[in-house]
């Protein structure tokens, strides 16, 4: 069995703000050697604090001595989703509430090397800072997002998007959750921030990189990006916890790039979800979704088609070839049938030697006009 690591040399900062318009803070952090997380709750006051706390103390209780693999990160998430899961379906005053979550968990593996395992579901974000340069980590399961990344809206449109609160994927929202997981080394000189789009909303990622370059510790940090949220409008609640990294691998050059991109899950289609408070959840495609939000052709070509799509075109196939057949027997009967006759018959003059006449048959003349019916008689034979 892998040791628990040790705590590596971080030093970390946060800070959380109502806003200028909420009146209360749905956001939750965790803060510790060994976990850092934001969680940004849905659903109105009454539910979406307690779920973004059931996210945050999940990760309190389940990682706060660090673990040993990418898997124990992931199954620690899935148990969170499933309590506010739980929570949402048996009270009927935290209906609907859900969180997202980002996160990132000091790991160990069998040599001891320690790392850094990111999780992200939601559209909280992480974002790295190294060389001067910063980079996001984590792709936002939102709306926005994908018409952003489908070339529909610029990064700047997102930010004042009416739609900018639709998120695709939440905790809490469906029994089970997919979460996206990478593992980053410990570089020395790293500043991570992660944060509540309640900061990137109003703060735009050039505006960001100026103030973690401004501030030398990661809680004056924390708090220059609160407050310069609040001066861009403070729509939301903001939350941010900076860590840097002050021991570990060496930085390498700042011509190479971060690798640190991940492909989008085509697994199955993600739900349309309202994070303002009371709105009911939609499915991706629904007549309500689909007259509020613009359809984003791209991002569905990707997906691949599912049970029910391939059974209902192999039926609609059957159903042509059947049809096909069927004609194609209609026609070679009508081919096979026989064409009507004409045939005209005349009286010939009676003769004195006996005779017989066979009863003669009616037969309908189509295209002789002058057709005879003859009746048929037996003569009566004449004596010697």
């Amino acid at each position: 069995m892998t040791d628990l690591p040790t705590a590596p040399a971080l030093a970390w900062g946060a800070a959380t703000d109502t806003g200028r318009v909420r009146t209360e803070n749905e956001d939750a952090f965790v803060a510790l050697p060994m976990v850092y997380g934001v969680a940004d709750g849905m659903g109105g006051h009454a539910a979406g604090e307690i779920a973004s706390a059931i996210a945050a103390g999940t990760l309190r209780d389940r990682l706060g001595a660090g673990a040993e693999s990418v898997d124990v990160v992931v199954a620690a998430v899935v148990e969170a989703n499933a309590a506010i899961f739980q929570g949402a379906h048996s009270n009927v005053a935290q209906r609907g509430m859900g969180t997202t979550l980002t996160a990132m968990v000091v790991l160990a593996d069998d040599t001891g090397q320690r790392r850094l395992a990111m999780v992200n579901v939601g559209d909280s974000r992480t974002y790295v800072m190294r060389a001067g340069r910063l980079r996001r980590v984590t792709i936002d399961h939102s709306y926005v997002q994908e018409l952003v990344s489908t070339g529909h809206i610029t990064e700047a449109e997102a930010r004042s998007h009416p739609r900018r609160n639709i998120v695709t994927r939440a905790l809490g929202i469906e029994p089970n959750v997919r979460v996206d997981t990478w593992v980053l080394p410990l570089v020395q000189g790293d500043r991570y921030v992660l944060c509540s789009d309640g900061l990137v909303d109003e703060v735009d990622d050039a505006e960001i990189l100026e103030l973690l370059l401004a501030n030398a510790t990661p809680q004056d940090a924390a708090d220059a990006l609160v407050a310069s949220a609040n001066e861009h409008g403070g729509r939301d609640n903001v939350t941010v916890v900076v860590v840097d990294v002050l021991e570990g691998d060496e930085s390498p050059s700042a011509a190479v790039d971060l690798d640190v991109d991940l492909e989008w899950d085509d697994v199955q289609p993600d739900r349309l979800i309202d994070a303002e408070a009371g709105s009911a959840p939609a499915m991706l495609g629904d007549a309500a979704a689909a007259t509020a939000v613009v359809p984003v052709t791209a991002a569905a070509a990707r997906r691949r088609p599912g049970l029910g799509a391939l059974l209902f075109g192999l039926a609609v196939g059957v159903i042509g070839m059947l049809t096909i057949v069927f004609v194609l027997v209609d026609r070679h009967n009508a081919d096979n049938e026989p064409a009507p006759t004409t045939t005209t018959v005349t009286s010939a003059p009676s003769t004195t030697s006996p005779s017989t006449t066979a009863p003669s048959t009616t037969v309908p003349s189509t295209t002789a006009p002058s057709a005879t019916t003859v009746t048929s008689s037996t003569p009566t034979p004449t004596g010697p």
